[in-house]
């Protein structure tokens, strides 16, 4: 085993590179999918009973993640609720928790997700792929067998944080000191600013970010783009939009004010969304583009002419230029590859049963998203195809038939 620590880390990336550090040296060992990782977390018996209940506070521990020991680290459970450790909680570690030097190749937190709800562990890498082949962030994510105290608790979705780490590969190692706020479940900022967490820097964004809530609520709708876009990345935002309506997303930002991040971007000073919790995409492979949004950006986007056109044409060019079917085919072969490598316990054997059962259906929901959403598709053109569900042969309102080839409420 290897014990880490950061500075003997990094002075041996510094001798090795003349003292030039990298930015988090060998992060990508940790979320190297073509490997099972394992992780063996080791808790003190006297810190039991608070893992189990306590959501708020890390408790210390040890983690071996593939014989690289790290001293020093917090765990506490992921989610809403407690949940006793015989049955599969998620958990967050902080690897610096009492050990500020600690980290884990550059990787200083970590999220073990269960996956409870995606039996497939594969719904979260998916949505990483094709977020970043459309050109917007997401968590790394990798697979790992997890042990607590010796005792084997089953396949695991190692997750990325968003955290400054994050934030320096997408938006440049100058570019990580802006407001990072996290949307729980489940509230839409623009109508409750409350509603969302500062995570990471200085509360600078504040007056930013209800500047921006107010443009959204309030602008009229011949200035909401200008107003918009003085503070949101638009363009990015109805690229991630767009993606949601795609995937299905019911449980992101557009469709349930849950599962995002707001970044204040220093170097323009714009706010980006960051999506994250992908776990139920592609739910419903039949999940209609047309639905309408909760939050009220997207809303008002869809009401508007120009906006809701610049919406469909992101639609049409992710279909067209972004969604790889078969990388993300390659991608489910690899971890089908991988985790056919789980020997462990009752518990990893279990999953791993799980994990066969639903990957075929999870193969074939993809094909059938993808003909479903084909931008080929024509309304208007008198055949009830794709998602539409009515087509009488044109684009007029008021015939019962929309102008989007829905029926009509």
């Amino acid at each position: 085993m290897r014990s880490l620590h950061a500075s003997a880390v990094l002075a041996l990336v510094a001798a090795s590179q003349g003292g030039c550090v990298p930015l988090d040296p060998g992060s990508d060992v940790v979320f190297d999918r073509t490997a099972l990782h394992e992780i063996a977390i080791t808790v003190d018996e006297a810190h039991l009973g608070q893992l189990r209940t306590d959501l708020d506070n890390r408790v210390p521990c040890t983690i071996v993640y593939d014989g690289d020991v790290v001293s020093g680290a917090g765990i506490r459970q992921k989610g809403n609720s407690a949940v006793d450790l015989s049955e599969k909680p998620s958990f967050s570690i902080k690897f610096d928790e009492f050990d500020e030097e600690a980290n884990l190749h550059g990787v200083k937190k970590l999220l073990l997700n269960n996956s409870k709800q995606d039996p497939s562990f594969l719904r979260e890498q998916i949505g990483e792929v094709l977020h970043d082949r459309a050109g917007v962030p997401a968590a790394r994510t990798a697979h790992a067998v997890v042990s607590v105290n010796g005792v084997d608790r089953g396949i695991y979705v190692v997750t990325e944080a968003i955290d400054k780490r994050f934030l320096r590969r997408h938006f440049g190692e100058v570019n990580d000191e802006g407001a990072l706020y996290e949307g729980p479940c489940c509230g839409d900022f623009a109508e409750d600013i409350d509603a969302v967490e500062l995570d990471g820097g200085d509360d600078g964004g504040g007056a930013e970010l209800r500047s921006l809530a107010a443009a959204i609520q309030d602008a009229p709708d011949e200035q909401l783009a200008a107003e918009v876009s003085k503070r949101l990345d638009l363009s990015r935002f109805l690229t991630t939009y767009a993606l949601e309506a795609l995937l299905g997303h019911w449980d992101g930002y557009a469709y349930r004010a849950n599962n995002y991040y707001l970044y204040e971007n220093p170097a323009d000073g714009r706010f980006v969304f960051i999506p994250h919790g992908m776990d139920r995409i592609l739910d419903d492979p039949h999940f209609d583009t047309e639905t309408e949004p909760v939050a009220v950006l997207p809303r008002r986007i869809r009401e508007m002419p120009a906006l809701d056109e610049r919406y469909r044409a992101e639609l049409a060019r992710i279909v067209s230029a972004a969604w790889d079917e078969g990388a993300v085919l390659a991608a489910i072969d690899r971890a089908e590859q991988v985790l056919g490598e789980a020997a462990a316990g009752d518990a990893t054997r279990g999953d791993l049963s799980e994990f066969k059962a639903h990957v075929g259906a999870l193969r074939s929901d993809l094909k059938l998203r993808r003909t479903l959403v084909d931008p080929a598709i024509v309304c208007g053109d008198g055949e009830v195809t794709g998602l539409e569900t009515c087509d009488d042969g044109n684009t007029a309102a008021g015939d019962g038939c929309s102008a989007r080839c829905r029926v009509e409420p």
